[in-house]
């Protein structure tokens, strides 16, 4: 089985983790793996904005916003 290695940056954190997946991982999948809730967060793959059922590929770059609220 191949695995894909994906990179996640935290926005407004300095350090990048590296992940290894299996090869029909999607945007669920990773944040299933890092324990976020999908109604907090906003995705960037590669620098557009995903939907959670987006597949990954190898390489890609993925960039974790949160969501700011308040008044």
């Amino acid at each position: 089985m191949t695995h894909i290695k994906v990179t996640v940056k935290h926005v407004g954190k300095k350090h990048k983790r590296e992940f290894r997946l299996g090869p029909h991982a999607t945007i669920a999948d990773l944040l299933k793996e890092l324990g976020h809730n999908r109604e907090t967060i906003v995705v960037r793959r590669n620098g557009k904005i995903v939907v959670e059922e987006e597949c990954l590929a190898d390489g890609d770059l993925i960039e974790i916003l949160p969501i700011v609220t308040g008044g």
